[in-house]
């Protein structure tokens, strides 16, 4: 397999390697149950039977146990989704924007703070739509330049976090996030438009405990997305550096997108946002 696609070792066959002995303990619990039942004898008979009723009716522990490996896999796959990104630098600075609302490998996803790692696919998608192929495309090969130029600078020391805190990546983020606030001035709408989009790409579940991402999530996310630039819009310095670099109607529309940030969120708490409202 090529480097790009390796993850930890506690993923690789090892660990499916202890997933499968631990299904085996199962079957030989059952085994050694039913023996002692019966004065330790077991006829040929009686494993075949057995081993076809432990199939059968696995028992609530095995089916607990079932929930949890199918878990282990997805974050596994999720892992390595996410380490693939790193061939695709622009994607991923979008994403740091709300990075801190994704559950880590170690957490289970927790209502009203975290969002499902699953609309990456979908979030992604999205933004594409709003630029433009072209312009998306634009900033990849310029997010592309600077972390080749990142890594021909620090060598084996680089590291992602180098390009998050990079002044030259940073400035991406903000002039994407400009071009593409034209589309929150009406945030209801926007934001009914990008639900369906990301769980268009969603895929199944990783867990019963994984959220599902509706009206509160999606909020939760623009709002993210938005924040640092809403930070720097209340400093006269970076106020007046982006009006600028974008001109005055550019700085007006944040205003308007930043208002529509807080109305929104007003609404939704109170429970005013209701899908008969949808324009």
């Amino acid at each position: 397999m090529p480097d790009d696609l390796n993850i930890s070792s506690e993923y690789g066959p090892g660990q499916f390697r202890k997933f499968f002995d631990r299904g085996l303990d199962f079957a030989l619990d059952r085994l050694l149950r039913r023996a002692d039942a019966q004065g330790g004898n077991l006829s040929t008979v009686d494993i075949r039977e057995e081993l076809q009723r432990f199939k059968s009716e696995p028992g609530n522990d095995m089916v607990d146990y079932f929930d949890e490996v199918w878990r282990e896999y997805t974050f596994a796959v999720e892992r390595l989704r996410w380490d693939q990104e790193r061939h695709h630098p622009f994607e991923r600075l979008m994403v740091n924007t709300f990075v801190h609302l994704l559950p880590t490998d170690e957490q289970i996803p927790v209502p009203g703070k975290h969002i499902s790692r699953r609309v990456i696919p979908g979030f992604v998608n999205a933004m594409t739509q709003m630029l433009g192929e072209e312009s998306a495309d634009k900033y990849v090969e310029i997010c592309r330049t600077r972390v080749s130029r990142l890594k021909a600078q620090h060598g084996n020391s680089f590291n992602w976090e180098m390009v998050h805190h990079d002044p030259d990546a940073a400035e991406v983020v903000l002039e994407v996030l400009i071009t593409i606030c034209h589309h929150f001035v009406d945030l209801k709408k926007r934001r009914r438009w990008l639900t369906d989009v990301i769980n268009g790409h969603m895929s199944a579940p990783t867990a019963s405990q994984d959220i599902p991402f509706e009206e509160m999530e999606c909020h939760r996310l623009i709002s993210a997305m938005y924040q640092p630039l809403r930070d720097a819009m209340n400093t006269s310095d970076d106020e007046e550096r982006i009006t600028e670099r974008f001109g005055r109607d550019r700085a007006r529309m944040l205003r308007v997108v930043f208002a529509e940030i807080t109305r929104d969120h007003r609404e939704l708490s109170l429970g005013l946002n209701s899908p008969l409202d949808a324009a």
